[in-house]
């Protein structure tokens, strides 16, 4: 079967395609390669954005290419994903100390936020199947992490902090494949801008740690009883 893409920013039409396969299907399992001139043909394009999109999921620590090889699909361990977590964990609370010390949570930024949070819950409550769903909240859940880091003005935290969120993608799609996940997961945002909004630094970390805590739980769950 080929599949036809629009030629629109191809390389970058191109790495979401792969992101999509990485995510939320069988065809690209961790530990195995992905191969330019399969795509370019499965695709029927040339190999030149192929390779592109690549580089695009090398940079975000999806993928390491390997000479010759092709791209390698990195498989993070539940020790990996753990101190991922912690880490994220860390530079969030430094971004969100910055906003409410800086008095940064303006009117407009905050209105962005709320659009943001609406559009994840009309996610979950729309059409569409899960997987698509799935998608689509983690775009919005990256989203909206990255407006407030943003509106920190840390540059250097926020640099860190995309690195972060790229390379734990897949383990944000493991927690929410399930719609209730959706949900909670959702409301868990409200509260993050509700607390923000008063000023409440200690309930912010208090109810992120516990978010995290719970993630890394879950994981750790769902591998022992494979």
């Amino acid at each position: 079967m080929v599949v036809t893409i629009e030629h629109h920013s191809l390389s970058e039409e191109v790495a979401a395609y792969l992101l999509t396969q990485l995510l939320v299907s069988d065809q690209y399992p961790c530990g195995t390669f992905i191969r330019e001139e399969e795509v370019a043909r499965l695709l029927n394009i040339s190999r030149a954005p192929v390779r592109e999109a690549l580089r695009i999921l090398d940079s975000q620590g999806l993928v390491k290419s390997i000479p010759r090889r092709g791209a390698l699909v990195i498989e993070y361990s539940e020790e990996d994903v753990a101190e991922l977590y912690d880490i994220r964990f860390a530079l969030e609370s430094q971004i969100f100390d910055a906003i409410v010390r800086g008095g940064l949570l303006t009117e407009a930024i905050t209105g962005k936020l709320r659009s943001i949070l609406e559009d994840m819950l009309s996610v979950c409550q729309g059409e569409g199947s899960m997987e698509e769903k799935v998608i689509a909240f983690t775009k919005k859940d990256l989203l909206f992490h990255l407006t407030l880091s943003e509106c920190s003005g840390r540059r250097w935290t926020h640099h860190l902090l995309k690195g972060i969120y790229s390379q734990l993608q897949i383990a944000m799609i493991r927690d929410l494949k399930e719609e209730k996940h959706l949900e909670r997961s959702a409301l868990e945002h409200v509260k993050i801008l509700e607390t923000l909004i008063v000023g409440d630094l200690e309930s912010i970390r208090k109810n992120r740690h516990y978010s995290y805590f719970h993630r890394r739980l879950h994981l750790v769950e769902n591998q022992g009883g494979e």
